[in-house]
């Protein structure tokens, strides 16, 4: 499993905490997952985004190895 986690600055919930983005790419037999995760250690504040090989690509279209919260892209992509 392949982690890249950056520190995205201030968090938009509680202006205190630091935001997180957190991306993880995992593949084992034939199935492929890119997920996606901004976080503050601070208030709790979460979002996550998973896409899976397995599922059908969501509509728009969307590249898996950029967050869909901040567009940055993955280190290990």
């Amino acid at each position: 499993m392949a982690r890249d986690r950056q520190t995205m600055g201030a968090c938009p919930q509680c202006h205190v905490g630091q935001l997180t983005c957190t991306y993880n790419l995992f593949q084992k037999e034939g199935l492929t997952i890119h997920s996606w995760e901004h976080r503050c250690a601070d208030c709790g504040h979460r979002l996550t985004q998973a896409f899976r090989s397995d599922q059908p690509p969501p509509e728009p279209a969307a590249d898996p190895t950029v967050s869909p919260f901040c567009n940055r892209p993955a280190a290990s992509a």
